[in-house]
């Protein structure tokens, strides 16, 4: 009995010691937020104060210095977030997760984001001599010092992860990277060449291929492919398993300040990124002589995407502009690796890619590229001789891309002509970006460098082998769609469709008038315009349109549907568009309309091109016209060739489908079936995929407000699982009174740091999620008020 006895207590002992051993390593693990370090950098002292919510506000005495302490704190909270964003952009995510991420790596070499890093850093970061150059190189000695002398982040231990020093094609990664999040068209284009090649234009009328004639626009002032299913699918398998959040719209606006009470315009803007943990956006605010700003950065970027310094500040929006292409290309087995140009053959370019496998042996990947881009079936498996080969046309590997230098000279910019010239520089991806200063002037941009196409069909694979849809060049920056100091008084974006670009619509993948139809008639109300009042703009949850759908949608089961479909049909037909989280209208809705998009389309074009398009801007601008239309070859079920099945049937089986997954999920009785109960918000960590890791690692889930294109836009994907998990929107909020800079107004999905460990981790989420706001503090005074902890940082 003795020895038994020893035999626990040896056990007690050991677990006590591990549990001991196991807290002291998390609590070694938490970020530094006070006290003095000396660091290989600085030329001077540097003082960073944390405020209530960890943001880190630096004073420097020289340029350089307060880069190199952005970096370095940058790291401190976000070094996994980097690390996963490289990785991510270069192919390089098997390494250390394993064989499930080959598709990603595959996908990201194929599309050559290594080379465009490789060649942008190369020409623009070779040297030290221009400001942005030594800001942007002072930023990445920060944030390798950290890498070299700072806690390793819990994920790199856990997740085996060896820790290695940034280099300045990293930076352009990550432009890389936010591009193809923007790049809609990866999905879209290949779905909508298989409905035109399999199906036909009957099928093709009862979808937005184009902007909608009653779209809201923002006014400007001043042949069948073989591998498309396989494609389709691999493409959408892959976007789905990447594990870093992708952009996925927004909303922004700007006030004149003949508007507003205070008498200066007011700014406001909400990014739409899909939710992880940690947040997307890391804010800093920086100060040195001659220089204050107050920024929202990218994981491994300097320079504020968006942000505010003494004189402007500005918000930005997907432009949403189509800006790549698939071509066809021809080929035949009498010339091998060369494709049809013209009369001539033109040779492509193979390169063979190793990626690295963690467990596994390493995997060979080859890619074809000709003059039209990298050929892209290579992502599917070893390209068939005599098929067709599909070569993606992009904008950002074509050019120079002077992102990294635009966004540097708007962070300084102190004129408006200077704010001008910045913006002018930008490239790829395209954006709105909205502007305010402390002069009263307000603009809006939309910002790419847009070809000149000779075919305006963009959403259908091109021929590569006449030149007959080549480019035909490209627009000056001043043909692009902008407003400056309308007489409106107002400028927005929703990226909805924007005015002509050498008198013709430019295409793109423009989203619905939801939000932008809301955000116009609001922003044209009479009144005088505050902090407050546009508080109830950024978290409006109405949508006008989404009641035009309902009501079609009661309208068909009105007496032709069973009775106990009744109840069903009443809160449809009596819904406002309201979209808080006790209503029943929205559950009711999108069930519905779930349902029926299945039902209706599955049959034709597969559950992948479905998934692919199905939360997209064609499907969102296509749910009312189709729908309204009882004669759509849509509704015949291609599958049941001895009935052909009319809307009413679809209709029909949709409500039947509704109210059982209304009853399993909410119970039996409609004034339970409530939006929060399946409409939630969790910011899921790439750890969480381990059970027993996601309740450490994720924060959530809430029940949010909010839906699909409203204002208070809480994405979500239309399946048919009864429940609607948020997977993106607002990356953040700010709004921002040009009458006092100091304080602006802003909110972050979860928290700013990306430390499990620390105080900041969470802070934020229940806020968010429940609408509220927190100051953007920019005067010292103010800051020091509510310092949670000063850091000084001297050099050796």
């Amino acid at each position: 009995m003795k020895i038994v006895k020893r035999i626990l207590l040896a056990l007690a002992i050991l677990i006590l010691l591990t549990v001991v051993g196991v807290y002291i390593f998390l609590q070694n693990s938490k970020p530094t937020y006070s006290g003095e370090i000396t660091l290989n950098g600085p030329i001077a002292t540097i003082e960073v104060l944390f405020d209530g919510y960890g943001i880190p506000h630096i004073y420097a005495q020289n340029e350089t210095d307060a880069y190199f302490a952005l970096g370095y704190v940058h790291a401190q909270d976000r070094l996994f977030q980097m690390e996963m964003l490289r990785r991510a952009a270069s192919g390089r995510l098997a390494e250390i997760i394993g064989p499930d991420l080959v598709k990603v790596d595959k996908l990201f070499r194929t599309l050559r984001l290594n080379q465009f890093a490789e060649k942008q850093a190369a020409k623009f970061l070779n040297a030290d001599t221009a400001s942005f150059q030594k800001a942007a190189l002072a930023y990445h000695k920060g944030v390798n010092e950290f890498i070299r002398n700072g806690k390793t982040p819990l994920e790199f231990t856990i997740m085996g992860i060896p820790k290695t020093e940034f280099t300045p094609k990293d930076m352009y990664l990550a432009v890389g990277f936010m591009t193809f999040g923007f790049a809609e068209g990866f999905r879209v284009d290949p779905v909508m060449q298989k409905i035109k090649s399999q199906w036909g234009d009957e099928y093709l009328k009862d979808l937005a291929i184009n902007t909608p004639a009653d779209a809201a626009r923002i006014p400007s002032f001043k042949g069948e492919v073989k591998t498309l299913t396989p494609l389709i699918a691999t493409i959408r398998e892959a976007i789905e398993a990447i594990p870093v959040p992708l952009l996925a719209g927004s909303n922004g606006w700007a006030i004149s300040g003949a508007k507003t009470k205070s008498g200066k315009p007011i700014l406001a803007n909400d990014t739409h990124i899909g939710f992880g943990q940690p947040a997307v956006w890391y804010e800093a605010h920086i100060e040195y002589p001659g220089f204050s700003f107050y920024g929202h950065h990218l994981a491994g970027v300097p320079f504020g995407a968006l942000g505010q310094n003494n004189f402007c500040g500005w918000g930005i929006t997907m432009f949403e502009n189509d800006d790549l292409d698939f071509f066809v290309e021809t080929t035949d087995a009498s010339h091998p690796n060369q494709v049809k140009r013209g009369n001539n053959w033109e040779p492509v370019e193979v390169v063979n890619e190793t990626i690295k496998v963690k467990g596994q042996p390493d995997v060979l990947h080859e890619v074809k590229i000709s003059s039209h881009g990298p050929i892209v079936n290579g992502i599917v498996g070893n390209i068939e001789e005599g098929g067709d080969w599909i070569a993606l046309d992009w904008q950002l590997l074509h050019g120079d891309n002077l992102a990294l230098t635009a966004f540097y000279q708007l962070n300084h910019a102190s004129s408006f002509a200077e704010a001008n010239a910045a913006v002018s520089k930008l490239s790829s991806p395209g954006l709105n970006l909205m502007y305010a200063d402390v002069a009263g002037n307000i603009a809006w941009w939309a910002l790419a460098k847009l070809p000149i196409r000779k075919n305006m069909s963009s959403k259908f694979f091109l021929d590569a082998s006449t030149g007959l849809d080549d480019y035909a060049g490209y627009y000056d920056f001043t043909k692009n769609p902008q407003s400056v100091n309308p007489p409106s008084g107002f400028v927005y974006s929703a990226n909805n469709q924007p005015d002509t670009v050498g008198g013709n619509y430019f295409p793109g993948y423009y989203y619905p008038k939801d939000r932008a139809g809301r955000l116009e008639r609001l922003l044209s109300e009479e009144k005088i315009w505050t902090i407050e009042e546009n508080k109830s703009i950024n978290l409006d949850v109405i949508s006008q349109q989404a009641v035009k759908v309902a009501k079609e949608m009661s309208l068909v089961l009105e007496g032709k549907a069973s009775p106990e479909y009744e109840s069903l049909r009443s809160i449809l037909s009596q819904w406002d568009g309201r979209h808080q989280v006790n209503d029943v209208g929205p559950s009711v809705y999108y069930n519905m309309l779930s349902q029926i998009i299945y039902l209706t389309m599955a049959d034709e074009i597969g559950k992948d091109a479905l998934k692919s398009i199905a939360n997209g801007s064609v499907m969102k601008n296509s749910y009312l016209m189709l729908l309204s239309n009882d004669s759509s070859a849509w509704w015949d079920n291609v599958n049941t060739t001895e009935v052909k099945e009319t809307r009413t049937d679809i209709f029909t089986q949709a409500a039947a489908n509704t109210l059982s997954l209304l009853k399993q999920t909410c119970g039996a009785d409609p004034s339970d079936w409530t939006w929060g109960k399946i409409h939630t918000l969790k910011h899921n960590h790439p750890l969480g995929a381990i059970k027993l890791l996601d309740k450490f690692f994720s924060v959530g889930p809430y029940p949010v407000p909010g839906g699909n294109e409203v204002i208070n836009n809480l994405m979500f994907d239309l399946d048919t699982t009864g429940y609607f998990p948020v997977e993106g929107g607002p990356a953040l909020r700010k709004i921002i009174d040009f009458s006092d800079l100091g304080n602006g107004e802003t909110a972050s999905p979860s928290g700013q740091s990306g430390n499990v460990m620390s105080e900041f981790y969470s802070n934020q989420a229940e806020m968010f999620a429940n609408g509220g706001f927190r100051k953007m503090l920019m005067r010292k005074e103010d800051i020091e008020k509510v310092a949670k902890g000063k850091l000084t940082m001297k050099p050796k």
